[in-house]
C-alpha cells in the first residue's frame, strides 16, 4: 500500500484520512494500486457531512467501493451540525448497536436473510477534524435512493415501519433480555436537538421559520396552528422528553428517517426492500419519535389520508411478528393503546419539526448548497441578518410554493387525525 495513488477529488481527504483508507483496504486483504475519490449524491442531500465514493482499483483488475462519510473542517459547520455528537453516534451505532441487534437475531436462530439489514461499516476514525466513516456501497446490492421531491407511495412507507419495528423490537428485547446492556448503550448517545436548542443562534433561526411560515399561510386556519411551535421547540420538547430515558415504553430510534435516508431495491416496478441508513440523530425516545417523523415528511394529504391508520396498524403488527422470535409480546412492551397515547402526546412536537425539516428539506440542490455555505460561514454578529436571508420566502415561487402545500396538508393532516383537537 506504500505506493496507493489518490486521485479525484483528493481534496475531499486531508491525509490522515487518506492514511485511514489505505488501513482498511489493507485490513481487508485488499490490494489497490490506486483509489478515485468522487462525489456522491447532490447538496441537500446531507448536511451533517460530505459524502463521497471511495474506489479501490485492485491490482486483480477488480474494484472495490466504499461510501465514505467525512466530517467538515470548518469550524462554524462543525458546531452548528455538532460533529463530534453525530458522528460519534453513528460509529457507535455501526461499532456496537446495530452488530448486538444482529448477534440477537441470530441467537434467536434467524437465518443471515432474516435478520435486520444495515450497511457494513468497513471502518471508522473518530479523531477531531479527521473524522471519515467508511460504509457499504449499497447500490452493489440493487439498493437505489429515490427523489426527494417525491412523495413515497404506499408500499414504500409499509417497507419503512417493517424496518421500524424490527429495528425497534430489537430494544424491547435488550431491554427484556440485557437490561444493564441497554442502559449502557442509552446513555452513550449524544443529543443534538437539545444541544442545538440551548444555543441562542438557532433560538433565533427557528423563530425565525415561524415568523416566515405564518406570512406565507393564507388563512387563521393554518396561522393558528403554525404560531407557537418551531419558536417553542425547545420548551415543547424539553416538556415530552423530560421522561423518555426511563420511560418503559423508550427505544433506541432512528431520528432522521426520511427520504434520502433510506435506500430501496425494486425490479420491475416493484418495491421489493428497504434499508435504513444514516445513523447519526439516533437516541433513546418512543418509538412514534420515528413514525411521526418519518409518515409526516415523506408522504403527500390524500396518501396519508387514504393509509394512516392502516400504516399504524401494520406497524403494530409486524412489532408483534419480529417479538415473537423472542417469546415477547407487542401489547406487553408497547401495546396499541399506547403507541397511539405517544402519537398524541408527541404531535405538537412533530408538528414543529416538520415545518422545520420542510424549510430545508423543499430546497432545490443550489439553494441548499447555498444555505450550508451560508451556515459554514455564519458568525454570532450577523446570524439574524443570515437566518433572513436563508427563509423560504426568499427562494424562487416554486419552492415557495411546495413548501406553503406541504404546511398547509401537514396542518389538514393533523385536524384529520385529531391532533389539533
Amino acid at each position: 500500500m506504500a505506493g496507493l495513488i489518490f486521485e479525484g477529488e483528493t481534496e475531499s481527504l486531508a491525509p490522515r484520512q487518506q492514511e485511514f483508507v489505505s488501513g482498511v483496504l489493507q485490513k481487508r486483504g485488499l490490494k489497490a494500486d490506486k483509489v478515485t475519490i468522487a462525489t456522491l449524491g447532490k447538496a441537500g442531500d446531507n448536511f451533517a457531512a460530505n459524502v463521497k465514493m471511495i474506489i479501490a482499483k485492485l491490482e486483480n483488475g477488480g474494484e472495490f467501493k466504499m461510501v465514505a462519510k467525512i466530517a467538515p473542517t470548518s469550524e462554524m459547520l462543525r458546531a452548528t451540525m455538532s460533529t463530534v455528537t453525530v458522528f460519534g453516534n453513528e460509529s457507535f451505532m455501526y461499532n456496537d448497536v446495530l452488530p448486538k441487534f444482529r448477534e440477537l437475531h441470530r441467537a434467536a436462530g434467524l437465518s443471515p436473510e432474516d435478520t435486520f439489514r444495515f450497511p457494513e461499516c468497513y471502518g471508522a476514525l473518530m479523531e477531531p477534524f479527521n473524522e471519515i466513516i467508511l460504509l457499504e456501497d449499497l447500490t452493489e446490492s440493487n439498493f437505489k435512493m429515490l427523489d426527494r421531491f417525491t412523495p413515497l407511495t404506499n408500499e414504500c412507507i409499509k417497507l419503512i415501519l417493517k424496518n421500524f419495528a424490527i429495528f425497534h423490537s430489537l430494544s424491547f428485547v435488550l431491554k427484556n433480555q440485557e437490561v444493564d446492556t441497554f442502559d449502557s448503550y442509552k446513555n452513550r448517545f449524544g443529543d443534538i436537538f437539545t444541544k442545538m436548542l440551548e444555543n441562542n443562534d438557532t433560538k433565533i433561526f427557528f423563530s425565525s421559520i415561524e415568523t416566515d411560515t405564518l406570512a406565507l399561510m393564507d388563512s387563521d386556519r393554518y396561522r393558528n396552528a403554525v404560531r407557537g411551535t418551531v419558536s417553542k421547540l425547545l420548551e415543547i420538547s424539553t416538556k415530552i422528553f423530560k421522561n423518555e430515558l426511563t420511560s418503559r415504553y423508550s427505544v433506541i430510534t432512528h431520528g432522521d428517517a426520511w427520504t434520502n435516508n433510506v435506500m430501496f431495491r425494486i425490479e420491475d416496478n416493484v418495491t421489493l426492500d428497504a434499508v435504513l441508513i444514516d445513523y447519526q440523530l439516533c437516541k433513546v425516545v418512543s418509538p412514534v419519535n420515528d413514525l411521526q417523523y418519518m409518515i409526516f415528511n415523506c408522504t403527500d394529504y390524500g396518501t396519508r389520508r387514504k393509509h394512516y391508520y392502516e400504516w399504524l396498524d401494520y406497524y403494530h403488527t409486524e412489532l408483534d411478528n419480529s417479538l415473537a422470535n423472542f417469546d415477547l409480546k407487542a401489547n406487553y412492551v408497547f401495546p396499541r393503546e399506547q403507541l397511539d397515547a405517544d402519537l398524541r402526546r408527541h404531535s405538537r412536537l412533530y408538528l414543529a419539526m416538520i415545518i422545520m425539516s420542510q424549510s430545508m428539506l423543499i430546497r432545490k440542490n443550489e439553494d441548499a448548497a447555498q444555505m450550508k455555505e451560508a451556515i459554514k460561514n455564519l458568525n454570532s454578529e450577523d446570524v439574524e441578518k443570515i437566518s433572513q436571508s436563508m427563509q423560504v420566502s426568499q427562494l424562487d415561487s416554486e419552492s415557495v410554493a411546495l413548501f406553503k402545500k406541504k404546511i398547509e396538508d401537514l396542518v389538514d393532516s393533523f385536524h384529520d387525525f385529531g391532533y389539533l383537537d
